[in-house]
């Protein structure tokens, strides 16, 4: 690989050059499609985070998202509002705190959400056809390594703030 004026190497360059473009290219579709589906992007982060702890059993509450999200309580209370209206959540009793509720996603949230992603997996799929299994598991590998990196850079910047 050949380094540019003492730098990183070309292709490391090219690879974060990417990386970025991927992330606004995506930011980019998923303001598009919020929009599209009548949902604020802090809404969509919302209800991404009902579905991913769903997926997992572990019920999430209002204050949850606040402290994930860090929204102030009336911010997550308008968030949810929106999202209740909409049809994409809905809120009940805790199973096992009576002074506390729970979020939960909808089946219609579910079927925006395949409408919205399958659109963009439509797209995607062409692309990973054309790897093979360890082309994948490399790339996938690579993916979650650099989630990994980001998580920790957004952690110091959290420590600092």
């Amino acid at each position: 690989m050949a380094e540019t004026s003492g730098g990183p190497p070309e292709a490391a360059v090219r690879v974060v050059r990417a990386l970025r473009e991927v992330t606004n290219e995506t930011e980019l579709y998923v303001g598009a499609a919020g929009r599209e589906s009548q949902m604020h992007r802090t809404d969509l982060t919302g209800l991404a985070m009902v579905m991913d702890r769903g997926d997992t059993d572990s019920p999430v509450t209002p204050g949850q998202l606040s402290a994930a999200m860090h929204l102030s309580a009336p911010a997550t209370s308008a968030m949810l509002d929106r999202l209740e209206r909409l049809g994409h959540v809905r809120r009940s009793p805790h199973p096992g705190d009576r002074r506390s509720v729970v979020v939960e996603m909808t089946d219609h949230a579910r079927d925006v959400g395949e409408q919205m992603f399958g659109r963009l997996a439509a797209h995607i799929g062409p692309v990973l056809a054309g790897r093979s299994e360890d082309e994948l598991a490399g790339i996938a590998e690579f993916l979650e390594a650099v989630s990994d990196a980001t998580r920790a850079a957004r952690a110091e910047v959290e420590d600092r703030a």
